[in-house]
Formats: structure tokens, C-alpha cells, sequence
């Protein structure tokens, strides 16, 4: 048989059958080629796509996780100013050097955004941000010693970065302090020598978050001018977030809130209004006020104590109604229209602020120098109880005395339309009042020198 099967290899490694047949080439049908069938991979982006989308569908079902997904999630949702934004970024990239200690100091009103826009632009920058916590209760080593807070915070000062995380894709680490211990307050020296052991034997970077509070916060107690001057502390301060930034964050949260929380919360443009005509730079608060404003709750009208939950009452409404009160005369007493304990209920989360506004549009309407007089004092007796830290009840008490104070010594306001004013900035108004009392010694000590001082804050 002609027919005979012989092996070729040929050149590579392949190898072919041939067959020696009698049938030529033309006569041999070749089949067709089949078209090549690729299977599809999906991208990563296409996939982190389908990922984000099924999460905006998803629905939350608690108000912790709501607030988790308002935070911002890039540079250009964030509360602070660009201004701001880029002071931080230029910080963490050319102040910040590898294994050597160096401090920053974000201060700021409350709820200005500070932490949150810390964090997402140091992620950006490829920063793990190891935040510390004050502990709630004493805890116990291994030999069941109980340790202090400051022994905790000291630990975590110095020795929390020299070890790394090997869950962490971040190649470089800080510390952010927002809570500090509160024996610090009472013992300043200690946390200054703390300060020293940092700048002598810490490896990363800290940043320390400090919430303007007149002249009893942390800025003032813990960092003065001398104390960030010897250290070379940097100091970003940050501004209460603008009317405008608010109406765009709210426009972002209402719409998170519409689609993945429908079930429990209903934002309407009327209650959006509302909110707005409250806003006091404190872009939490509102957050938190727009939520349970919008709660699907049944029967929500009338709460304990009978007050409409319904109403709402603005801050600028508020402080017209205090400062400029009204009364209503029935036979030989008289009470006021607006309930001063009723006041108090809309603005019992921000004491503080309802106060600096006071202090600020309470002499608009007062008429002698005795009710001037007399709501000073009163004031300032309501400023030491709200700033009381150590009991929660005091800034209740305080707003209340406060409102109440005011409306009862101003008798006789004076007529006409006087707008309310913004407060002043409290830290600007700090800092001029310490150069102020720095001139004014050096005065005394130097009498040549006070033709040529001008004093600042005071008036010339």
C-alpha cells in the first residue's frame, strides 16, 4: 500500500502527520476557520463601577450608617475652602520628613469640617492616619496594673509608630489627636514635657485638632504662643463653613438620603429652606438636623412635653425674639409672647453659639447703661456655666438663664429694625487680646515705649 504513515517533525517543536495518498492539493477541502471566540474580562474600572453603583442602590437601614455615607468622598466635596485645602496639602508634603517628628495644629469651630477633610487629604497623599481615642474607663496590663491616661497617651505619643501594619497599603503614618486627655487641662507642664519627649524620640508626624471654644479650649490651654514657637508647631485655621458650601452639601446629602434611605427619611426643598435659615457654620449640626427633620416618624407632632415638632424656629428669629422682647400685659402681670423655655428647646444642642450671638446683638436694643450692665453680668455668668465640660446639663442651664436673662432686663428695647449680626471670629479676637496685654507690660516696664504702642482689640 502506497499509503505509508510517516512522522515529520519539523523545525520547532511541532509535529505533523503526513499521508502519502493519491489525491491532489486541489481536490483536498480545506474547512472553513472558525472565527476566534474571545471571552470577555471585565476591567477593574468596570467593575469598581458596577460595585458603586450597587451600592448607591442598596438600602441603609440605620443612622450611623447614614452619616457614614454622607462623608465626602474627594477634595472637591469637602467643607473647607481651597485655600485651606492646599495650606494642608503643602504641609503634608513639605513639612512632613521621613522618621523625623514634626506637629500641625487644625483649629476651627465646631463642625467646620476638620477631621473628616484631614483625613480624605491625607489618604490622598498615601498617609494611614492612627487617631487616638481617650479610653473611657482605666484598663489593665498583664500584670493586672491599672494604667493612667496619660501614661496610654504618652505610649502612643512615642512608641504607637514604630512598628508598622501589615494591613495597610499606606507606606508612611501620623498621629491625629482630637480628644485629649483631660488631665492635661489641669496639669499643662506635663503635656509641654510630653511635648519634648515627642520632638526628642518620636519617628512620624502628629497633627492636633482643636475646636475653638473662647479662651478655655485646647488651643489656648495647651498650645500657647510660646509653646508653638519653641516646638516650630505649624498652625491651619479653619473657617465656619459658608452659606454657599452648606447649600451644595446639603443638595449632596439630600439625594443620598432620597435614594438609599427612603424608607425613613423624606428631604423636601421646604425642609432644605429651613435648615438653611438655620445654618451657624456648623455643617454637623445641620447634617444632623436635616436628618431627624425628614424622619418618616408617625404621630410626630407632638412630643412629651406637647410642643409641635412640626414648627422650627430660625436663629435670626431667635435672636430678634430675645433681644427685642415682646410681652403681653393681663391685668397687673404680664408674661412674655414668646416662651423663653420654648427658645431654649430649638437651640439646646448649640448653647455656645446661641450665646456669641447674644453677646454680639443684645446691646442693639438695650436702651440705659443699667440693663447694659445687667445683661453683662448675666452673660458672663451663663458663658462659665455652658463652657463647663463636666456636666452636660450645665449648657442647657446656662442657655436658659442666658435667654431668660436678657428678655427680663431689657424692659425697654429700642424700636425700629436692627439686623442681626454674625459674631466675631473668638480666635482672632484671643490673639489680639494677648499682643494687646503683651504691649501694654511692656508700657509699664518701658514708659518711652507707650507714645509709639498701638493697642489692638481695645481701641486706641
Amino acid at each position: 500500500m502506497s499509503g505509508s504513515k510517516n512522522l515529520q517533525k519539523n523545525k520547532g517543536s511541532r509535529m505533523s502527520w503526513s499521508f502519502d495518498c493519491d489525491v491532489s492539493e486541489r481536490d483536498v477541502v480545506t474547512p472553513a476557520k472558525r472565527p476566534k471566540i474571545e471571552t470577555e474580562v471585565p476591567s477593574l474600572d468596570r467593575v469598581s463601577r458596577t460595585i458603586d453603583i450597587y451600592d448607591k442602590k442598596t438600602h441603609i437601614n440605620s443612622l450611623p450608617a447614614l452619616l457614614k455615607a454622607c462623608e465626602p468622598q474627594e477634595a472637591s466635596e469637602l467643607s473647607i475652602s481651597r485655600q485651606k485645602q492646599r495650606e494642608i496639602y503643602d504641609w503634608l508634603e513639605y513639612k512632613t520628613i521621613k522618621s523625623k517628628p514634626c506637629a500641625l495644629i487644625l483649629s476651627g469651630p465646631s463642625g467646620c469640617g476638620k477631621t473628616v477633610s484631614f483625613k480624605l487629604l491625607a489618604k490622598e497623599k498615601e498617609f494611614e492616619c492612627v487617631e487616638w481615642i481617650t479610653p473611657a474607663d482605666q484598663g489593665a496590663d498583664e500584670n493586672n496594673r491599672f494604667t493612667r491616661q496619660g501614661d496610654k497617651f504618652q505610649d502612643f505619643m512615642v512608641r504607637t509608630t514604630r512598628y508598622g501594619s501589615l494591613f495597610e497599603d499606606c507606606c508612611r503614618r501620623l498621629l491625629l489627636v482630637k480628644d485629649f486627655p483631660n488631665v492635661y487641662f489641669n496639669d499643662k507642664d506635663a503635656f509641654h514635657t510630653l511635648l519634648e519627649q515627642y520632638f526628642g524620640t518620636g519617628k512620624e508626624p502628629v497633627v492636633f485638632i482643636c475646636t475653638d471654644s473662647g479662651g478655655m479650649g485646647a488651643l489656648q490651654t495647651l498650645f500657647p504662643p510660646n509653646v508653638r514657637e519653641k516646638f516650630g508647631i505649624c498652625h491651619i485655621s479653619i473657617n465656619p463653613v459658608t452659606q454657599a458650601v452648606t447649600k451644595n452639601i446639603l443638595k449632596r446629602v439630600s439625594l443620598v438620603f432620597n435614594t438609599r434611605a427612603s424608607h425613613m427619611v423624606h428631604v423636601s426643598q421646604h425642609i432644605v429652606e429651613e435648615i438653611l435659615s438655620n445654618n451657624i457654620g456648623d455643617i454637623r449640626s445641620t447634617v444632623i438636623n436635616l436628618i431627624f427633620a425628614s424622619l418618616k416618624v408617625p404621630n410626630r407632632q407632638i412630643d412629651c412635653e406637647g410642643r409641635g415638632r412640626g414648627e422650627s424656629l430660625s436663629l435670626l428669629h431667635a435672636i430678634g425674639r430675645v433681644t427685642n422682647p415682646k410681652r403681653l400685659v393681663e391685668g397687673n402681670s404680664w408674661k412674655f409672647v414668646h416662651d423663653p423655655d420654648e427658645i431654649a428647646y430649638f437651640f439646646q444642642t448649640q448653647p455656645s453659639t446661641f450665646a456669641r450671638f447674644l453677646h454680639e446683638n443684645h446691646l442693639n436694643t438695650t436702651r440705659g447703661i443699667e440693663e447694659a450692665t445687667a445683661a453683662t453680668d448675666i452673660l458672663s455668668i451663663s458663658d462659665c456655666l455652658i463652657s463647663d465640660w463636666r456636666d452636660s446639663h450645665l449648657g442647657r442651664l446656662g442657655l436658659s438663664f442666658c435667654i431668660r436673662g436678657i428678655m427680663i432686663t431689657n424692659n425697654d428695647p429700642v424700636p425700629g429694625w436692627n439686623p442681626v449680626r454674625k459674631p466675631r471670629n473668638d480666635e482672632k479676637i484671643c490673639r489680639d487680646l494677648a499682643s494687646t496685654e503683651t504691649l501694654w507690660y511692656k508700657s509699664l516696664i518701658s514708659p518711652k515705649l507707650a507714645l509709639t504702642i498701638t493697642f489692638k482689640g481695645l481701641g486706641n
